[in-house]
């Protein structure tokens, strides 16, 4: 939907103009005299990225990272001299994909307004976003950022929206490829395994993973002190045939590295190191010991991310780009 029908989208959903000037508030008028008299512009980006060359997500000294890769386009864009700081859904480790990050920034209506020279020149004050607005902000940000990332739709939100604490699920899914020989397409994306794997004990060890569980047994030495505690309302190894295997788990909560060290045990149960029933022991036993190995990065993407309905976000029709008829 967009952020324009929305009258809760913005502190001026009460203040719009005539048709024809929707979206839009001459200069000489005040953009904060909605009821919170907040006068910022809240916008949410869904982001994919390859994350061969960055080194996680999340802000780091000294080394490239999504956030800031994505941070320093809005301040070029937006002509920023300031931080615009981005908040994420969350955060991947290096080397991990997304084809569905989710991340929101905020902006005043007056840095908004300068990025647009029509507007600006006209001597309106942008307030609530069109379509043709969010996708200029997508098409613009891309033409800065390199070619490895990509804001692939944008939508305006209510101030209350907040890309992490509002979230309900995130869906992650682990390529494997599983035959003799590499691959020397996507090789970055996929974990190669030579050796035959047998399905069918994969498969029946994932189904354990449904429900309520204790995810101690699956999380890193490292991890902080978040809830082990995570419901899965997902967890099914697909078989596309040639050796393509995809691992696809839902919850809604995740504690560090947990989709990596279920992936390293499913394989194992698949060489037939581990019987099927060992994730089920892992599982209640909570012993880190108990469960396989960490599997690599590079199989692993950040699917999607899901909010309450009373957001729509990213729902067709809301700002994804338009079909355009031919």
């Amino acid at each position: 939907m967009p952020a324009s029908k929305d009258p809760s989208s913005s502190a001026e959903g009460a203040n719009r103009e005539a048709p024809g000037t929707a979206g839009v508030l001459p200069a000489s008028k005040d953009p904060t005299a909605g009821e919170d008299h907040d006068c910022r512009i809240r916008i949410a980006l869904k982001i994919e990225y390859d994350g061969t060359k960055f080194c996680g997500s999340q802000m780091q000294s000294g080394v490239r990272t999504v956030q800031e890769d994505l941070e320093k386009a809005l301040s070029a864009f937006f002509r920023s001299k300031d931080r615009i700081v981005l908040n994420p859904s969350g955060r991947t480790d290096s080397g991990v994909h997304a084809s569905g990050q989710v991340a929101h920034f905020d902006i005043t209506p007056e840095q908004l307004t300068g990025a647009f020279k029509k507007h600006e020149s006209q001597g309106e004050v942008l307030v609530n976003l069109d379509e043709e607005v969010l996708r200029q902000i997508c098409l613009s940000l891309n033409g800065i950022l390199k070619e490895d990332i990509s804001v692939v739709a944008a939508q305006q939100v209510p101030l209350k929206f907040h890309s992490r604490f509002k979230a309900i699920r995130r869906t992650y899914v682990y390529r494997i490829l599983n035959r003799p020989q590499r691959t020397a397409l996507g090789y970055n994306a996929q974990y190669f395994v030579h050796s035959s794997l047998n399905i069918t004990n994969m498969q029946a060890a994932a189904r354990a993973l449904l429900g309520t569980h204790d995810f101690s047994a699956f999380k890193s030495s490292n991890a902080d002190d978040a809830s082990p505690i995570c419901t899965v309302n997902r967890a099914e190894l697909l078989n596309y045939g040639e050796g393509k295997l995809e691992f696809w788990i839902s919850a809604d909560h995740f504690v560090y590295n947990m989709v990596r060290i279920i992936v390293g045990t499913l394989v194992d149960i698949g060489l037939g190191k581990r019987e099927p029933s060992d994730l089920s022991y892992a599982l209640t036993e909570k012993g880190r010991n108990l469960a396989g190995p960490t599997a690599p990065a590079l199989g692993l993407c950040l699917h999607q991310v899901d909010y309450p309905a009373e957001f729509n976000l990213f729902q067709r029709g809301s700002q994804e780009e338009p079909n355009q008829e031919i």
